[in-house]
């Protein structure tokens, strides 16, 4: 497999507020930095014979020697650099034990970097590697006071700091860092700076690993409540974890291989470039979740919008992503939907459809962007055993009510578990019977592409609304309730067909024959055999995408040359040849190789320039998996 070139490299990936990132072509060229741009400094220094320091992390000091890289490798889970001089070849890897079949390992708040050193030159060498972590760790762009020391677990040392004055979850918001919690670095040395407020990790092996951990005391406030991360089940104190992740590492090791395995495997039929899109996805979709469990035993699985507005278990940020979950733990979707489901039933919540979100992450207290009289907005303080006054405008009633019924119904699909689709059966048919009501011929509304504004009588979403209904029958037949569901799905989709233009496709809006867009919700009609619509529309469109087909993607619609990454491969699925699957690729691995940008890979490009628009580490790009459930769902 040819080596991708990233925009940014994963470094440390544990969760949104502890996700670092290398964004240089070089790990020594530039700062490391968290996934939204903010310095958060790792350097690290090979020092030889006591005398030479090389530095091959982070922007070296004024005069410092750098060791020179010749290579940077990415996997699923692992980054892994090579540096070399006539003396010595150094080998880093980063990796995070991200085991998306195992929630306690998912939950585990550990990175790892390991080196290997091996002598070029035939000479006997003294070296030891250093690894420092700078204090911004601590804080969220304003420093304030440290509280910082060390502790030996056996012949380990582990040092640590955080901010003297821990308040967590004391804030919320987009592109901001936890300024709580403490950051902790183990090795076989230890020293810290008062000076320098850094953290110092030193080992004379020529073969070692550092410990990175992060522990934030709390993760999520959740209706008022605020509860720890999944791992302090398991765990008394992070040292417990520290000692856990240290004595496991091989363990630990061998099950991301497995994952890795896996994923390569279950994608290869799709092409190199397909699994490499993958490659620099899997990481910063699970590095954008956080997982807990709630007092009522329920393990719950929030994802923050990153770098679009800090949002907290967004439903048309999950409802993307499922594909990669319903691949590998379809448990997680239960963990998606329990807080949307519990929202639902509060007074606070006045509307007849499903909402958007419960709050903004790390804080789930409920939508914080609705009408200024609401008394959710902008205040912490919980207020939902009474109706607030949320902005119709600001909802997207047809495209989250679409979402959960089929989210719900998946869920059930691939687990076989009815909880979900019996306990929530009554929001389920409300929602339901709102999309009945709505009809085909839809107001003007937001879908999930809201940053292109409200749309009327918008056809892709309609269809969402058919697939919704669809979903509906199949939860009424998997619970053995009688329905006439499937008979109005297929009404809508003949009152949708009806609409087809000359050459075979569906234009963007009823009535606007000059328009086109990715009819990506067309999805579950292909992968769950409805049979709603008929082939020929499947092929028309995909024969219309690759006309479309710019250097960097197809735009979703006509309106602009943007696209969404995960939607293009939604919608590259209807095509039978797997041909747009390959092109489409290809495109977004040429996009990540001429990128100027600085982030993660974003999900909202620009189809003809290498720019991105906003938004960056997402957790939609699990949706680039929908090839993979397609395939095995057939």
């Amino acid at each position: 497999m040819s080596q991708i070139i990233l925009p940014a490299y994963p470094l440390i990936t544990i969760d949104p507020f502890m996700s670092i990132w290398s964004s240089s072509e070089t790990l020594y060229g530039k700062d490391t930095q968290i996934w939204h741009g903010q310095r958060k400094s790792i350097q690290g220094a090979v020092y030889l014979d006591h005398i030479y320091s090389l530095c091959f992390m982070g922007k070296p000091d004024k005069g410092d020697e750098i060791i020179p890289q010749i290579s940077v490798d990415v996997t699923p889970l692992v980054t892994t650099y090579t540096f070399e001089n006539e003396i010595l070849r150094l080998t880093v890897k980063f990796w995070t034990p991200l085991i998306i079949d195992d929630i306690y390992k998912l939950s585990l708040p550990v990175s790892y970097i390991d080196y290997e050193i091996e002598i070029l030159d035939g000479k006997e060498h003294t070296v030891e590697v250093c690894i420092t972590i700078g204090k911004e760790f601590c804080f969220d762009r304003k420093n304030g006071k440290l509280t910082y020391g060390a502790k030996h677990l056996g012949d380990t040392s582990v040092v640590f700091m955080g901010n003297k004055n821990q308040k967590p979850l004391n804030s919320s918001g987009d592109g901001v860092c936890a300024n709580w919690g403490y950051v902790y670095l183990t090795g076989d040395k230890d020293s810290y700076s008062h000076g320098k407020f850094g953290i110092h990790s030193e080992c004379e092996t020529q073969k070692g690993t550092f410990i990175f951990a992060y522990d934030d005391i709390k993760s999520i406030e959740y209706f008022g409540t605020q509860y720890p991360c999944l791992w302090k089940e398991k765990f008394d104190n992070i040292f417990k974890v520290i000692e856990y992740a240290r004595d496991n590492h091989d363990i630990l090791f061998q099950d991301v291989k497995r994952i890795e395995n896996m994923l390569l495997a279950d994608s290869e039929k799709f092409g190199e470039d397909y699994q490499n899109i993958l490659i620099a996805s899997y990481r910063q979709v699970l590095a954008g979740h956080k997982i807990f469990r709630d007092k009522n035993g329920d393990i719950l699985y929030f994802s923050k919008e990153c770098h679009s507005n800090g949002c907290i278990n967004t439903v048309d940020v999950s409802y993307p992503a499922l594909p990669l979950f319903l691949l590998y733990n379809p448990e997680l979707v239960k963990g998606m939907m329990t807080g949307i489901f519990e929202f639902a039933r509060m007074p606070a919540w006045s509307f007849d459809f499903a909402p958007h979100d419960i709050g903004q992450y790390p804080i789930a207290n409920g939508q914080v962007y609705g009408h200024k009289n609401s008394p959710l907005f902008p205040k912490r303080k919980v207020y939902l055993e009474k109706k607030c006054h949320q902005r119709f405008r600001s909802q997207m009633p047809i495209e989250e009510c679409g979402n959960m019924l089929s989210m719900a119904y998946l869920h059930y699909h691939y687990t076989g578990d009815t909880s979900v689709i019996d306990k929530n059966f009554d929001l389920l048919e409300k929602w339901a019977k709102y999309l009945v009501d709505a009809g085909v011929i839809l107001n003007n509304q937001l879908c999930t592409d809201d940053f292109a504004g409200h749309s009327e009588r918008n056809i892709n979403l309609a269809i969402k609304s058919v697939m919704g209904i669809a979903f509906f029958h199949k939860i009424c037949e998997s619970l053995n309730k009688p329905d006439d569901y499937m008979h109005i799905a297929k009404d809508y989709a003949e009152k949708l067909y009806a609409f087809v233009l000359e050459d075979g496709t569906l234009p963007f809006s009823v009535g606007n024959e000059d328009s086109w867009s990715l009819k990506y919700n067309l999805i579950w009609d292909k992968v769950m055999n409805f049979n709603l619509f008929p082939d020929t529309l499947y092929k028309a469109e995909s024969k219309k995408y690759a006309e479309k087909l710019d250097k960097y993607g197809v735009p979703l619609d006509y309106r602009s040359t943007l696209t969404k990454t995960d939607w293009m491969l939604w919608a590259a699925v209807l095509d039978e040849t797997g041909e747009n699957i390959k092109f489409f690729s290809k495109s977004l691995v040429s996009y990540l190789a001429q990128t100027k940008d600085i982030y993660p890979f974003s999900d909202w490009i620009d189809t003809k320039e290498p720019f991105r628009h906003g938004f960056a580490h997402r957790t939609v790009q699990g949706g680039l998996w929908m090839p993979v459930l397609a395939d095995k769902n057939n």
